[in-house]
């Protein structure tokens, strides 16, 4: 299978908009959930308290690399040409359902919440994982027609940016984000 000039580029967005919009579809069927308001709301509150839970080093990095280290992974195979798109799909739908559940649940607010408890991290994060997954699936596609695929190392390095763009957003997210939120929630959920 060959695809060539934007057309990857243009079906891996066409999964990350799918996805993107079965997560908000999915969460607009969900109906008014009250305990998963009231369950928020004391996380949000706890947040704008400067009490809500601190993350890990270990676990804020690991949500920063974990879907661009599974699509470089399933690009080295050839899996990796529905495997990338799923992940993307995937992706899109976890982001997609969150926001819009926190729209949904608090309006506007929920909407400035979830900005400041995602969105520092997917302005970073979504745009590295779209170079990611070209590479990858270009990869993929290459290894399904049996063209020649440029060697591991030299497909590594050309990403090695990515892993710095990632490194910095895991450090926004630990640093950064927990401020954010905590003067967002004060705010909105006192």
């Amino acid at each position: 299978m060959r695809l060539d000039g934007s057309a990857p580029l243009a079906l891996l967005a066409g999964c990350f908009l799918l996805g993107a919009l079965a997560g908000f579809l999915f969460s607009c069927l969900g109906g008014e959930s009250e305990q998963l308001r009231e369950y928020l709301l004391r996380y949000l509150r706890a947040a704008g308290d400067g009490g809500a839970f601190a993350p890990s080093l270990l676990s804020v990095i690991w949500e920063a690399f974990r879907w661009f280290l599974l699509i470089v992974l399933l690009g080295f195979t050839a899996l990796g040409a529905v495997g990338i798109p799923a992940v993307l799909a995937v992706r899109a739908f976890v982001l997609s359902y969150a926001v819009t559940t926190f729209a949904r649940l608090f309006g506007p607010g929920g909407v400035a919440a979830s900005l400041a408890a995602f969105g520092v991290t997917a302005l970073l994060t979504v745009p590295v994982l779209f170079v990611g997954a070209h590479s990858g699936f270009q990869s993929a596609l290459r290894r399904l027609s049996h063209d020649p695929v440029p060697a591991a190392v030299e497909q590594l390095a050309l990403l090695a940016p990515c892993g710095g763009l990632l490194a910095l957003a895991a450090a926004l997210q630990w640093t950064v984000m927990p401020a954010l939120l905590t003067a967002v929630c004060a705010r909105l959920f006192p």
